[in-house]
């Protein structure tokens, strides 16, 4: 039998998005995910005899390995931080450049959107039987199909989530959203809350919220001082929160609250001392070996040796592309969401999905921190060639 390469290729890499709970621990993680994309790379220069290099991812790993010798040169540190990252983003950042651009866009999202509702649909008997074969040993009883965790889940669905409600699909939108809902994820909970809220924002609407600020600031003000049950849990908020200024937090801090506010101090403190930033995957440098002295975890998250959680991705990727690239982070950052931004700005419906990942960026800088997960580069370059493609289209007319 004939194997058809580009329906597999087309199959296989849109698979391997999903594929984060699919690894066996032999000394390190072997992940499906990796090997996946090597065979695939071999398949594609072995057909198409070239792999497409893109000129401004390029440019960024160019920047970002340049900036990292200069950095870890200057502060001492051991360059295995670095090669990986930059391996690492090249491999897979490349390959789903040279993926996306051997196929229509429409024919990649079809099959996303497709994968999506099987995944969403065999989520229930799994979530209602308990049974998670790829369950994190952390992870309590929520949904997350066939990923390790319910907020990874979450995200990678959320996208075609957003697309079935934009287009009126209503039966296969609520098969994706009451799995949501069951995730019982923040994150995921913010994503569907963004769904809704970011297509409606507008500067009108925007000045009625900030003609309210004053008169919600008069009635906090009053209930604070009024109901000391209230005053109560703001001020341990507070106290809490301090901990960002402080580093020391209190005995009764949850390990989620901690894995957040731990890596704000330490982000903090290195842009502080290193404006410029301190070189790509260095936060796990300077989280162990410069700041962390600096910190007093709650004794229960010590005991169970829980106090460096998240120290290797920052736990949100704005914390870690702050406190490794500094200002070069931020104006990253804000360059890259301007023009993820555009497929809200170009109002064309074919942006559906674009306008889903937009939110999805918008869900990761907020929490993982991670530069290759398996969607990561996915999603970016179909963003980027979907709204190539709407601008050629616009060029065009008459």
């Amino acid at each position: 039998m004939k194997i058809n390469v580009k329906k597999y290729l087309l199959y296989s890499s849109v698979f391997a998005v999903f594929t984060e709970g699919f690894f066996y621990n032999l000394i390190i993680d072997w992940k499906l995910f990796y090997l996946i994309i090597l065979v695939n790379y071999v398949i594609i220069i072995k057909y198409y005899k070239t792999i497409k290099i893109n000129i401004y991812l390029l440019y960024i790993i160019g920047f970002l390995f340049i900036h990292a010798v200069i950095c870890y040169a200057y502060i001492g540190i051991t360059p295995n931080y670095m090669l990986s990252q930059i391996l690492g983003m090249s491999i897979v950042g490349f390959y789903f450049y040279n993926f996306v651009s051997l196929y229509k866009i429409e024919e990649i999202i079809n099959v996303y959107l497709s994968i999506v509702i099987v995944v969403a649909i065999i989520a229930y008997p799994f979530y209602f039987l308990d049974f998670h074969p790829f369950k994190h040993h952390h992870t309590e009883y929520r949904l997350m199909s066939i990923f390790k965790e319910p907020a990874h889940y979450a995200v990678v669905v959320l996208p075609a989530c957003y697309f079935y409600l934009k287009k009126r699909n209503y039966i296969r939108f609520l098969a994706v959203f009451g799995t949501l809902i069951l995730t019982n994820s923040t994150l995921g909970y913010l994503g569907c809350a963004l769904m809704f809220i970011i297509p409606n924002l507008s500067i009108k609407r925007l000045g009625y919220f900030i003609a309210t600020i004053p008169v919600m600031v008069g009635v906090f003000y009053y209930v604070y001082t009024e109901y000391p049950f209230l005053k109560l849990r703001v001020d341990d908020t507070y106290e809490t929160l301090n901990s960002v200024n402080t580093g020391k937090f209190k005995e009764h801090t949850n390990l989620t609250t901690y894995s957040i506010l731990s890596n704000v101090f330490i982000a903090k403190e290195n842009i502080i001392d290193h404006p410029l930033g301190t070189g790509i995957g260095s936060h796990f440098y300077v989280y162990n070996n410069m700041y962390k002295k600096e910190m007093r975890p709650p004794q229960y998250l010590r005991t169970q040796n829980l106090h460096n959680s998240n120290s290797t991705d920052a736990n949100s990727l704005f914390l870690r592309m702050v406190s490794e690239l500094g200002i070069f982070g931020l104006i990253l950052i804000a360059f890259l969401m301007y023009q993820a931004a555009k497929s809200f700005t170009l109002n064309n419906d074919q942006l559906f999905l674009s306008q889903g990942i937009f939110i999805y960026l918008l869900l990761k800088l907020f929490r993982d921190g991670h530069y290759f997960t398996p969607e990561l580069y996915f999603f970016i370059w179909l963003l980027y060639f979907e709204i190539k493609t709407i601008n050629k289209f616009k060029e065009s007319l008459p």
